[in-house]
């Protein structure tokens, strides 16, 4: 499909700072790593099961953690590029600087949450908990710090999208005239 060239209601999206493009690089690489691992072990697991061998029960546990790793360790990408679940009804309704007093207020609630979160997460992976994962052994606080330091992520991104971005990125919006609908 050509693309359309930017008109006044279709504005190409603002440059991202250096770092924030850095950090998006950083975020996405431990994304596919993770969601790697994940179909490694789970093919491993399916390939066990047709062997005569005796299965590895700590493949399972490590893609259930994966799972949840992979969550957390990409909510702040997904914050970055408001590509996260949102009301997109109030962007039609509203102007420009409304439409950026949004954005900012939406973007400093979910710092806030975040620094909520990482508050409880740093005390699950400094707590001491004695407790060990059934199969890898793993103390269960150190399975927290892969979704301390997403949250952590997630406010920093929060903030910076409220701070040095100047308003959610444009989307280029088609109508159900067209036959296209919504992108």
């Amino acid at each position: 499909m050509p693309e359309r060239p930017p008109s006044p209601g279709n504005k190409p999206p603002a440059p991202r700072p250096a770092a924030l493009r850095w950090l998006e690089a950083a975020e996405l690489a431990v994304g596919v790593a993770l969601l790697a691992l994940i179909l490694v072990l789970i093919l491993l697991q399916a390939t066990q099961r047709h062997l005569p061998v005796q299965g590895w029960v700590w493949t399972g546990e490590l893609a259930r953690l994966g799972l949840v790793w992979l969550t957390f360790s990409l909510a702040g990408y997904l914050v970055g590029r408001d590509e996260h679940i949102t009301l997109k009804v109030v962007d039609l309704l509203l102007g420009d600087r409304a439409l950026r007093a949004v954005w900012i207020l939406a973007n400093l609630v979910v710092a806030a949450v975040g620094v909520l979160l990482t508050l409880e997460a740093v005390e699950l992976v400094f707590g001491g908990s004695p407790q060990l994962t059934a199969a890898l052994r793993i103390p269960v606080s150190a399975t927290y710090a892969i979704p301390l330091a997403g949250v952590v992520l997630m406010s920093l991104r929060a903030l910076a999208n409220a701070v040095l971005l100047p308003g959610p990125p444009q989307r280029e919006h088609r109508t159900a005239e067209a036959g296209e609908g919504d992108r």
